[in-house]
Order: structure tokens, then sequence, then C-alpha cells
């Protein structure tokens, strides 16, 4: 009989935000997952790439339905529209508001709701001013890299403005937890033995003891299917546990392993039976989208590895070299895949998606809307 999965998976965006969103269990994350700060409180924040929380008020207003309906009628109303100061026609302000009217659009778009804005899966403000990006990435990528570092560097360029001294401007600290999924994939296929990667802005020139770094952002990487049996704590331990394995394991697993207080509390929230209806929706339709793309990526990888093989064999033979086999073989693989993604996509955009769900869940960002 089989058994019925009780917990979700943990690195699905929707249900590691609503884990997450408790202090008690980001307070653990963090003591788990950053090293070398005493992390005692943190304040989650907007999951936009700017740090400043007057922007969350303004996408509110910009999307609120009142402001929609008002923006309908006087398109409707366009030609009667004027703008009067003082009881009089002002003939500037009027044209001003026609021309905001009509890139409206764009001003929204510009703006997106916190829901599926296809940024950052979490934000938050430690209690020393800094920052800390929380980044799932489930899907292997060969650019996930320049992926971490932009929003990482975006967001600690973001926190500039107007008159603000730079001393004030804090340090951004990136967490990339890859893997997890039902497949847990490798994301470091190259160096199988590494389970943590921690980079800084080093210093070239100048060898120094201790190293010199410009201290600003930082990135600290995860790669869950390497993670050893052995970490450093129990907290640690269980977290790794948690976000490999809680779809695997039952309520008697969870209390024979489970130490950690916080990752109890975890568990409890995972438990896909009494997840809010929304959080659940969210969470099936990421469940859904991720098993299409990796069922249909696997094929065309498939069908593009035998095809990548055929013109690498004929290309080798040809030129007495055995390169032309691995240049066959990759070329068609990647093309495979994103032939795969973007199949994907074209479906997902005919059934209604939006632009910021399809990028999540393919990781395409060029698509237009």
């Amino acid at each position: 009989m089989k058994e019925v999965q009780i917990f979700g998976i943990m690195t699905y965006d929707a249900l590691f935000k609503w884990v997450l969103s408790v202090d008690a269990i980001r307070l653990s994350f963090f003591h788990a997952f950053i090293p070398g700060i005493d992390v005692r409180s943190s304040e989650r924040l907007d999951d936009h790439m700017n740090p400043f929380q007057e922007l969350q008020v303004l996408r509110g207003l910009i999307n609120g339905g009142e402001t929609t309906d008002l923006i309908t009628t006087l398109k409707e109303n366009h030609s009667l529209l004027k703008v009067h100061i003082e009881d009089s026609p002002h003939e500037k302000a009027t044209e001003f508001l026609k021309n905001l009217l009509r890139h409206f659009d764009d001003i929204q778009y510009s703006f997106p709701t916190p829901r599926y804005n296809g940024t950052m899966d979490f934000v938050c403000q430690l209690d020393n001013g800094e920052f800390a990006l929380i980044e799932m990435q489930i899907i292997p990528e060969d650019h996930w890299d320049q992926r971490a570092l932009a929003y990482v560097a975006a967001y600690y360029g973001n926190q500039l403005r107007q008159k603000t001294p730079w001393k004030e401007i804090r340090r951004v600290i990136g967490i990339n937890i890859l893997g997890g999924g039902k497949d847990d994939k490798a994301h470091w296929k190259d160096t199988p033995d590494q389970y943590m990667r921690h980079y800084k802005l080093q210093e070239q020139l100048n060898r120094e003891i201790p190293p010199r770094f410009l201290d600003g952002i930082e990135i600290i990487q995860y790669s869950l299917a390497n993670a050893p049996k052995k970490v450093g704590s129990q907290e640690q331990k269980d977290w790794l546990r948690f976000l490999k394995d809680a779809h695997k394991m039952t309520e008697e697993d969870v209390r024979r392993e489970i130490k950690t207080p916080a990752v109890l509390e975890a568990f409890e929230r995972a438990k896909l039976i009494s997840l809010p209806k929304a959080v659940k929706e969210d969470y099936l339709l990421e469940d859904l989208h991720f098993q299409n793309i990796t069922e249909y990526v696997s094929k065309e990888k498939e069908e593009a590895r035998e095809g990548g093989r055929e013109i690498g064999q004929a290309e080798g033979r040809a030129e007495g070299r055995t390169e032309g086999r691995a240049e066959g073989i990759a070329e068609g693989i990647a093309e495979g895949i994103a032939k795969g993604k973007a199949e994907i996509a074209k479906r997902m955009i005919q059934q209604g998606f939006s632009i910021e769900q399809i990028t999540f869940l393919t990781g395409i960002s060029d698509l237009k809307p």
C-alpha cells in the first residue's frame, strides 16, 4: 500500500514562504544557514528588488481595485476629461493626466503585486540592519550564479536614495538553497563533494593576512544533493532533513529524528492537509508545472542527446576527432532543454498564466507581456 504524503516539498516557493513567515522558524533558518552572524530577530520585507517600504504602499495603491476601476472609467470618458485648478481648466495638467492614462498599464507592470512577482523568494532585514535574500532553485540552470549575483547587487544598489549617507548602506547577503523537489537534482555536478560555497569580494593583487574584502555583498550557496551526512550542528542537520526529505517522511520519522523545536514547528506548518486554501492552491500549481517541465524537458533532452550523438559521431569521423561528438551532444542537449521550456511557456500563456508566473516556473526571463 502506497503511503500518503503528509508534508509538502519545502523548496516550492509557496510553501517556503508560508513556513518562514513565522518569526521563530525564520530565526532558526538563519542560525543554520548564515555563518558568523548572531541573528536575534528579523523582519520580513516586501519581496521586490527595492528595500524601501514606501514602494509597497505604492504597489497597493497602483494595483488596488478602486484605482483600476477609476482608470477604466477615465479611459472610457477620455474625450471629456479635463483638470481644473482653482475652478479654472488647466490644459497642461489635463494633458499630463491623459499621458498617465495612456501609460498606466506600463506603470502597473513596473509595480507588480507581491504574489508571483518574479523577483525574489523571501526578503528579510536582520536585527543588525543588514538584508538577507533567500532564493530556492529546484531545477538546475546554467546561469544561476549570474541571476543570484544580479539579485544581490540590485538590492544593494537600490538602497541609494537622495541625500542618503553612504554609511547607512547595509550589507546584503544572498542565501541560495539549490536542489530539492522530488528528484533532488544536484546543481554542482563538476564538484560532487561540495556542499557549500561562500562568495565575497576579495582584493586580488596584495595578498594579506587576514585577506582584505569589500564588505557589501555576499552569496552563500548550499547544494542539497551534496549535503554531507554529518554537519556542524543539530539545527542545520534538522533543516537539511526538512528541505531534502520532508515530503518523504512520516510523522513517526519526524518525532524520532528531528530535535530542533523550530524545525518541528516548520513540519507542522508544512502539513498539506492543514495549509490555507490560497497557499495550497499555489503549492499544487507549482507541483503540477514543475512535474510538467521536468517530464517535458527530460523527453526533449533524451531526444536531443540521441540527435547530438549522431551529429557528433558523424563530425568526429569526418574530422578524425572526438571533440565533434562531445560538442554535438552538448549543443543538442542545450537546444532540447530550451525547446522544452519554450513549449511549456507557450502552453501556460494559452492557459492564461501571467508573465511573472511563467518566468518563475520556467526560468525564461525575456517573455513579453
